[in-house]
């Protein structure tokens, strides 16, 4: 089974992020969202993953992934996953991480964080300008 993941950002990226995804693969399962508010801070984002962590087994994998390094959001997961050895956090949230992690068959967190971070890196691309052929019919009026 793969981990749970976990997505979390400032505002609703997270869950917009996954609202996305499902348009493309669909609902999925074992897959929660933590939204840090203007007003949630440091306490009330560790509140949030507490509810989420609240349900699951505590042997659980789970895989984190949030918005930015060093935001409240990823210093809460890095905070809760320092506690729990089956947790891991990748930062730098991207929609093709989380539809590789939701399609993902790996079965631990390490395994599955380690693919993740790949992934996100090579989703960064600086892309080539294509530009319509003069002969090309398909761009003619």
């Amino acid at each position: 089974m793969r981990p749970t993941l976990i997505v979390t950002s400032h505002g609703n990226m997270a869950a917009e992020t996954l609202n996305s995804a499902k348009m493309i693969v669909g609902e999925m399962e074992n897959v929660f969202v933590v939204s840090m508010r203007d007003d949630d801070g440091l306490a009330g984002t560790a509140e949030k993953f507490d509810a989420i962590l609240a349900k699951l087994n505590p042997e659980t994998e789970i895989v984190v992934l949030a918005d930015l390094k060093g935001g409240t959001p990823c210093n809460v997961a890095m905070m809760k996953a320092s506690a729990n050895p089956t947790m891991e956090v990748v930062s730098g949230l991207n929609l093709g991480m989380l539809i590789e992690g939701l399609f993902s068959q790996m079965e631990t967190a390490q395994e599955l964080a380690e693919y993740l971070e790949n992934i996100g890196k090579n989703a960064v691309d600086h892309l080539e300008k294509v530009l319509p052929d003069e002969d090309d019919e398909e761009y003619e009026e």
